[in-house]
């Protein structure tokens, strides 16, 4: 079925982008409350196409006024690299979960935590906007307004245009699978490390890191075929124009074009082609929240919104009641989840019971080690910190789940985590001019010495 014109857009599309940014809005809490800056970018940049595109196809209905060109600018600027901007916060995810994978830990320094943060705004907001700017070498006139869509960006088509603006968004692309199926090798490779590095985690669950490993891809898998395709057309079917130099590209650069509905029918594909890019940045807003909006963590979440809501008019609604999980001990896991495959043995032919992916999180001889920080001014033992700073000598014993129990794997997390004492080995312990803090599970584990230094060593957990 074609379309002629955009006219057939209203009024479902317009309503189904309000329902989709609203849809994409209910898990951002929780992803801005982790930290996450790559869902949370991800969500954002959804969430403000569907309102723009909700707006434009709304007030541009059967007309072609232009009453605020400002907002003209805005939308063409936001809508040339909102694309792009997607894929790229997609990208960070993918390498931040495979980041996980292959370093088979959570805690990090604080050091180490902020440079991920800045790394992660200057990606998912920077690049994007340094787009924009590429963008502008190949952009011919101010902007286009379609009639029934609003203002839209223009892009003059040279060879220069697929170097500059066309091509990074599949390269991207690309990229972001690459990391998703090196991640799932590790995966399907380490599956018992994998399982244990969540057991000892608050922060973190199991199923949000696959979540978030199996939307990243299928937004990936849908947006890739969707861009090679308009490469691919522009380059072969479209008018390629040689590039002659900067003035002829941006003369009579501040002109407006207007698209009516007649003109739009004699554009060749112009209606399939700008229809499959609106309609796909609402199909994102529906993904993201199917993955982030439905699970036990999301209904938590909308049963504490709406007993704040009937407090409010003073109605007590009774409280959920909590299901006991049956934490893996010494011995394993319960025999009911040990003997059932799960969806991940089904998908890679496995057999459940003592092969199945959920029982490997009980083969750990023992669930918690523990360890001692000593502060002593004239020794330390190969438990202790030395610090010439303290007088007082200060044991502090703390409970902790193990990542590992492999020799390899064990070495590994010794070396990133050179104040940990575990089962794999022995002791190591690094030296700090006064005091050690660390943070275990989201909470102070130890704070010791008379006043820390300038830069003390903390260790912090991973959130995505």
């Amino acid at each position: 079925m074609t379309f002629k014109n955009f006219s057939y857009m209203y009024p479902v599309y317009p309503i189904l982008c309000i329902f989709s940014a609203i849809f994409a809005l209910i898990p951002l809490a929780t992803h801005w409350m982790a930290g996450n800056i790559g869902a949370v970018s991800l969500a954002l940049w959804i969430i403000g196409g569907n309102v723009m595109a909700a707006v434009n196809t709304i007030v541009w209905r059967g007309n072609l006024r232009n009453p605020h060109p400002v907002w003209g600018d805005i939308c063409q600027a936001y809508f040339s690299v909102m694309n792009f901007a997607i894929s790229a916060a997609t990208l960070y995810i993918q390498f931040h979960l495979w980041k996980v994978a292959r370093n088979k830990r959570l805690l990090v320094s604080v050091a180490e935590r902020r440079r991920q943060k800045i790394w992660g705004i200057c990606w998912c907001y920077g690049i994007p906007v340094l787009f924009v700017v590429l963008h502008y070498i190949v952009q011919g006139h101010r902007y286009d307004v379609a009639e029934d869509l609003g203002p839209m960006p223009t892009t003059y088509l040279t060879p220069v245009a697929f170097a500059v603006y066309y091509i990074w968004d599949p390269i991207m692309c690309l990229i972001s699978i690459g990391f998703s199926l090196h991640t799932y090798w590790i995966i399907i490779r380490h599956r018992k490390q994998m399982a244990k590095v969540f057991v000892s985690s608050k922060k973190n669950s199991e199923k949000r890191y696959y979540r978030l490993l199996a939307m990243s891809l299928m937004l990936t898998l849908l947006h890739l075929p969707l861009v090679l395709w308009v490469v691919i057309y522009n380059a072969t079917v479209a008018t390629v124009y040689p590039w002659i130099s900067w003035e002829d590209t941006h003369s009579n650069y501040m002109r407006i074009s207007y698209i009516s509905r007649t003109m739009a029918e004699s554009f060749t594909n112009f209606v399939t082609i700008s229809s499959i890019s609106y309609w796909a940045v609402t199909l994102c807003g529906f993904t993201f929240f199917l993955f982030f909006g439905t699970g036990t963590e999301a209904r938590r979440q909308y049963w504490a919104a709406l007993t704040w809501v009937a407090a409010r008019f003073g109605i007590k609604l009774p409280e959920r009641k909590k299901k006991e999980k049956k934490n893996p001990t010494a011995s394993g896991v319960s025999a009911s989840v040990a003997g059932t495959p799960t969806w991940f043995d089904r998908l890679f032919g496995r057999r459940g019971g003592d092969d199945s992916f959920l029982s490997t999180l009980g083969t750990s001889t023992t669930t918690a080690v523990e360890f001692s920080t000593s502060f002593n001014k004239k020794e330390s033992s190969s438990r202790g910190v030395r610090s010439p700073m303290n007088k007082a000598r200060v044991d502090e014993t703390i409970s902790i789940s193990p990542s590992v129990d492999h020799k390899r794997d064990g070495d590994d997390f010794k070396r990133h985590n050179p104040w940990m004492e575990t089962s794999m080995g022995e002791v190591t312990s690094g030296e700090y001019d006064d005091g050690i803090a660390l943070e275990v599970r989201g909470e102070s584990a130890i704070e010791q010495g008379q006043q820390q230094s300038e830069h003390p060593e903390t260790f912090l957990e991973m959130t995505f």
